[in-house]
């Protein structure tokens, strides 16, 4: 279970991140209605005015218990997410930021003083989470506020998101795997653009006893 919360937690963090909305552009399949499009794009540009994020963020999922943390985000600089509950894994703490040659992820678990890094190239984290451009993605807004991508590659075939605010962010997110299972994460926003500064998003305290570092993820096709 700890293996697949990590894995949404990176998906979650990145989700938010510039670079990875920069991504949700090429989904946009050429056969998607014009309007939808232009949409959309406004959504992006929206999201392109967020220099710093604070948040929380609340994850569901069926036959699970909750998953609760606080998000920070910096522009073109780092991601974090602190685990608050269930309180077993409460403290735990994970970054993601550009490094020479492509990302930095880490892993703090203070409980065991441990810190678990790794760094992959930028082609590597694009393979991991299916974001590469795909043909045939649907782009519907059945709503004003929200769009659905449908026919992604990856676990997670569409995506629902439901925007609210000046700057359109995520409200809801609604990850569906198939035609039933879902994972739900509610996003409720406590600051935009309120001067965080990097040394917030990459403070371990304590500092961790020992590190791990994890071999890199090889670039596709390497």
């Amino acid at each position: 279970m700890l293996v697949n919360w990590s894995v949404l937690l990176l998906v979650l963090g990145v989700a938010l991140a510039a670079a990875v909305v920069a991504a949700l552009w090429p989904y946009l399949s050429p056969e998607s209605p014009l309007w939808a499009q232009q949409r959309l794009a406004e959504v992006w540009r929206a999201w392109e005015r967020v220099r710093d994020l604070r948040a929380g963020v609340t994850v569901l999922r069926s036959g699970e218990p909750p998953l609760r943390l606080r998000l920070l985000y910096l522009a073109g600089a780092a991601v974090r997410l602190e685990l608050e509950e269930p309180l077993e894994l409460a403290g735990e703490v994970y970054t993601l930021r550009p490094v020479e040659g492509g990302w930095l992820f880490v892993h703090f678990r203070p409980r065991l003083g441990l810190g678990l890094e790794a760094r992959f190239p930028l082609e590597a984290l694009e393979a991991f989470l299916s974001l590469s451009p795909r043909e045939g993605v649907e782009v519907r807004w059945p709503k004003e506020s929200t769009f659905v991508l449908r026919g992604l590659a990856g676990p997670f075939s569409e995506v629902e998101v439901q925007t609210a605010g000046d700057f359109s962010l995520p409200e809801r997110v609604v990850l569906r795997e198939g035609q039933s299972a879902e994972v739900e994460v509610r996003v409720v926003v406590e600051a935009v653009n309120a001067g965080l500064e990097l040394r917030e998003l990459l403070s371990l305290d304590p500092l961790p006893t020992r590190w791990i570092r994890i071999p890199a993820l090889p670039a596709p096709g390497a």
